[in-house]
């Protein structure tokens, strides 16, 4: 980067790594507040875990079969499933705890007129939203997922070098941004109308229910569907088949699979541009 004579852009770089350190700072004192809050009802919270936890039954009931009556589902080992299943939920679990406000909670501020004041304080919209609330079931499925995971890491055959883990480590970060980057633009839609807070959930569901699978499972076209319209191959087949030393099949967009993690973070980063610009165009319903 080109630096001048007074130094400005450097001064600029300064300015806005402590404006990041401050929201990040207040983000996380906010969090904390809201964690200390929802404690004080420790029954609601324990059972707000559990629930967590029971909701994903079905996947651990999948893991244990999975286990104890197969070697695997398709061409896959059942490490190697049970990896996809770990990844997945994990990633889910850290969404749900960072951007799960974008559906049920901003339905809510919606509706009750709220969302109105977070366009007149000073920080940004999103920001006001993701940390309205902490969503503790999201710990539920988080432990699920980090039990299911570790589960898998000892089953799969995977040689666990520290780039291994690294890789595994960015390809559960970036499904992270790869849910955000569906559920933003719908987030957005959810602004203008409540219709938008249903077809997220459907898309949570598909995700939730298609995204414990190796996609090799599913016919062509399918396969298509949830590698180039509902990117979900990113989140954590193509991860997988890059630590099982695998070649993917998936046409065109094969060659992207090594590179899951920066692809999600990309479609996040477009997701964001849209949220933005949808925030300029944005008019409430009094005008």
């Amino acid at each position: 980067m080109t630096v001048t004579a007074d130094g400005a852009p450097v001064s600029r770089i300064r300015a806005r790594a402590r404006r990041t350190a401050h929201v990040l700072r207040f983000v996380l004192k906010a969090t904390a507040v809201n964690i200390r809050g929802r404690m004080e009802y420790p029954g609601d919270f324990a059972f707000e875990v559990v629930f967590g936890i029971l909701w994903q039954t079905s996947t651990l009931a999948f893991a244990a079969v999975l286990l104890t009556r197969f070697d695997g589902l398709g061409n896959f080992p059942a490490g190697g499933v049970l990896l996809i299943v770990g990844m997945r939920l994990m990633a889910h679990g850290l969404f749900t705890m960072v951007f799960g406000n974008l559906s049920d909670a901003l339905l809510e501020l919606v509706e009750e007129g709220r969302i109105e004041g977070f366009f007149l304080r000073p920080l940004s919209v999103l920001t006001q939203i993701l940390i309205s609330r902490f969503n503790i079931n999201a710990l539920g499925d988080f432990t699920v997922g980090v039990t299911v995971c570790a589960m898998a890491v000892s089953q799969a055959p995977v040689d666990w070098t520290a780039a291994a883990v690294l890789y595994l480590v960015a390809a559960i970060i970036g499904g992270v941004f790869l849910e955000a980057a569906v559920q933003l633009p719908l987030a957005a839609l959810l602004l203008r109308s409540p219709f938008a807070h249903g077809v997220g959930k459907w898309l949570d569901d598909i995700m939730a229910t298609i995204g414990n699978y190796p996609l090799s499972i599913l016919p062509l076209f399918l396969r298509g569907v949830f590698t180039f319209v509902l990117p979900l191959a990113f989140v954590a087949y193509f991860p997988v088949l890059v630590l099982l030393d695998r070649t993917p099949e998936n046409g065109l967009l094969s060659w992207l699979a090594p590179w899951s993690p920066a692809v999600c973070l990309l479609l996040f980063l477009i997701s964001k541009r849209l949220w933005n610009w949808n925030l300029r165009h944005y008019r409430s319903t009094g005008g």
